[in-house]
């Protein structure tokens, strides 16, 4: 009896997750960029993919990225100043960051972070948006 339940108990779990992360909407390649290390920002333009998203995330490679934070510039001219402060290791990425209401046609992505110029080995960030 008391199996059973936790059987149809961790069912019901993954059906439900299964479910959040359907509804959720897969992530789509916005850009990317390499992190020179000379200037303490870069930037990401999008200009393949058109359309309103509801969030970002950002995910690095190569060489870790101690972020400060991200001004997403919306296509009416708007935008959002979103406080990162976390550095991520390679292969890591940002947590997923929810854009406000609103147009949210996104034109660019600046992100600000404290810079290495001394490393030979350059970090390189890929931007994500999810509708």
């Amino acid at each position: 009896m008391k199996s059973s339940y936790l059987v149809s108990l961790t069912t019901a779990m993954v059906v439900c997750f299964s479910l959040a992360a359907s509804a959720a909407g897969p992530w789509t390649l916005l850009g990317s960029c390499k992190v020179h290390g000379h200037r303490d920002y870069d930037e990401i333009v999008v200009t393949g993919s058109e359309g309103d998203f509801k969030a970002i995330k950002l995910f690095v490679q190569n060489e870790g990225i101690d972020f400060d934070r991200v001004v997403v510039h919306y296509g009416n001219g708007g935008m959002d100043k979103i406080d990162i402060r976390n550095f991520v290791p390679a292969g890591g990425e940002t947590r997923v960051i929810d854009l406000a209401g609103g147009d949210r046609v996104i034109r660019k992505v600046v992100f600000y972070y404290k810079s290495n110029a001394a490393t030979a080995k350059k970090g390189k960030v890929l931007l994500y948006g999810r509708r």
